[in-house]
């Protein structure tokens, strides 16, 4: 692993389009660093993805269940917790 001498972030690897050459780059201030050729065999690029790129995902969706919060007992309990002492109910 090498740092970058400007900053001291991690240089990370990248292939230079044009030439095919790897190049170690610094994601935080830009600074490219060429690697010398032995170390070039140390910085191979691979990638194991073996999905194709428009490959679809089937989502499922349960619809929600309706949870009633209150039962009829809670509520009638309620009725009578907030009638005033005439009998008649408070709106």
């Amino acid at each position: 692993m090498k740092f970058c001498d400007e900053c001291g972030a991690l240089l990370v690897p990248k292939v230079e389009k044009k030439s095919d050459k790897v190049l170690l780059v610094c994601r935080k201030c830009g600074n490219t660093v060429t690697p010398e050729p032995t170390e070039e065999v140390d910085y191979v690029i691979e990638s194991d993805l073996n999905h194709v790129n428009r490959e679809k995902i089937n989502v499922f969706k349960e619809p929600a269940k309706k949870v009633k919060r209150i039962t009829d007992e809670d509520r009638e309990a309620f009725e009578d917790f907030f009638e005033d002492d005439s009998g008649v109910e408070i709106e």
